[in-house]
């Protein structure tokens, strides 16, 4: 799972990279509108918004990441749950790209909670008490930082 997913974050990164270029020396921008549910007159959307900026900061995120997964494949050769720990941070970086892309306020708010949680869970992936502390420091000093 290391593999398939270092390499699908390396080409996806590459390609939001040329993207971001292609964008860039067009003058292009991209409002992406989701319908996500709708009842009967009302309705909840939800939208991206996709410009050679976002799409360069998500080529980086997706760099990034695919480079900590790929470091991680030898770094914890022995653990029996890296599959878990991939798709930890695999919803890290999921988290990432909504921040990324959200034009609205409850959408980056939705991004920030996100990254909050897996924040959490990353910092807990050891399962001792000392995990556990850190994971109380790290959820509350990023209740703190929401309220400032």
């Amino acid at each position: 799972m290391c593999s398939i997913s270092f390499l699908v974050l390396v080409s996806i990164s590459f390609s939001t990279f040329l993207l971001s270029l292609n964008f860039m020396l067009n003058e292009y921008c991209v409002f992406l509108e989701w319908e996500v549910v709708s009842l009967n007159s009302s309705s909840i959307v939800m939208t991206f918004l996709f410009d050679w900026m976002s799409l360069l900061f998500m080529s980086f995120v997706l760099l990034i990441s695919s480079l900590v997964i790929y470091y991680s494949k030898e770094y914890m050769m022995g653990d029996i749950n890296i599959n878990r720990f991939i798709m930890l941070v695999l919803m890290f970086v999921l988290s990432m790209m909504l921040l990324i892309i959200s034009p609205n306020l409850i959408s980056i708010l939705l991004g920030w909670d996100g990254l909050g949680l897996v924040s959490y869970c990353l910092v807990i992936y050891f399962q001792n008490v000392k995990s556990f502390n850190a994971g109380m420091l790290t959820v509350l000093s990023n209740r703190i930082g929401d309220v400032a």
